[in-house]
């Protein structure tokens, strides 16, 4: 029976030896190799590149102006160290977690240096308002003297970085002081009173100044110059102001300048060039006064040409 299902005899080793068995194998048909599993590495490289995506823009929707700039501001620091010890926060470009440890319910508040920053900056817009409306109530006082009303063209007032800057300048025919001293005519006194009276309320220092022009002081005494009278004259000024009710607390600065700061540089000999300063020098935090419609009120007390 095994022959038969093998063909026969075995042939060549007689019909007595053993039967040789051959078994046929036939190749299935189907798929071929294996794949191998690198298509679910891609597959999830592609599912976490779509949560990031869907991630960014659910931030971009749900923050602010300011924390879009925090998040700016963390990928391009100036600096890797944060007051806290650890990296910037993403929020606000510093630490969104505060000292305490615990999270503000509502949206971080900006660093303390932007946020000094922006203090001042709204109190010198306050402040500068503030002189704007000195200005104005400085020229009405004046302007209710009728002794006074020829001084107004002798009065000049503008804004510096150190505050409200009131120039009173001497004329060819109305000099403030009289020649070669300190020693001031009646209507100077006078426009110095009104000055006082208006700039008593304020909280802030000021800062008196006496110009001269280039010509030299030619007096008896040699070692008198412009020196000397400029320093007598700013001195004359803060007597008068003082007994016209100025706190000498609010005296900061008295000086003498000399021809050092001619008021017309290309005419250092202008008799314009002798005059008297006054500076509203800008107040400290929580010193700003105001006005309201019963004029200006004042704390407690612990170049744009007007």
């Amino acid at each position: 029976m095994a022959d038969e299902e093998n063909g026969g005899g075995g042939g060549g080793s007689g019909g007595n030896g053993p039967a040789v068995i051959v078994i046929k194998k036939k190749a299935r048909g189907g798929h071929g190799g294996h794949h191998g599993g690198a298509w679910k590495v891609a597959y999830a490289d592609f599912v976490t590149a779509m949560m990031a995506f869907f991630l960014l823009l659910w931030l971009l929707a749900s923050t602010t102006k300011e924390q879009k700039a925090g998040i700016a501001n963390y990928f391009n620091p100036p600096s890797n160290s944060s007051q806290y010890g650890g990296g910037q926060g993403i929020m606000q470009g510093s630490s969104v977690i505060a000292a305490d440890a615990t999270a503000p319910e509502e949206t971080p508040a900006m660093p303390p240096s932007q946020a000094s920053d922006n203090d001042d900056m709204a109190m010198q817009a306050k402040e500068d308002a503030m002189f704007r409306q000195v200005a104005e109530q400085l020229k009405k006082a004046v302007m209710n003297v009728p002794e006074l009303k020829t001084l107004l063209d002798n009065m000049l007032i503008d804004m510096t970085p150190e505050g409200l800057r009131i120039t009173i300048t001497d004329s060819q025919d109305r000099p403030l002081f009289e020649t070669g001293g300190g020693q001031m005519f009646d209507y100077t006194r006078q426009m110095l009173a009104v000055v006082t009276d208006v700039l008593g309320p304020l909280p802030n220092n000021l800062a008196i100044g006496g110009h001269t022009d280039v010509v030299p002081y030619r007096g008896a005494n040699p070692v008198y110059t412009n020196w000397e009278l400029s320093s007598d004259r700013a001195n004359s000024v803060r007597r008068v102001m003082m007994e016209e009710g100025m706190p000498e607390r609010r005296l900061a600065r008295v000086a003498g300048y000399s021809s050092q700061q001619p008021l017309l540089v290309d005419q250092p000999e202008a008799v314009k060039n002798r005059r008297i300063t006054i500076i509203i020098l800008r107040s400290k935090k929580g010193t700003l006064a105001q006005f309201s419609q019963d004029g200006l009120i004042a704390p407690q007390m612990g170049p744009t040409v007007y």
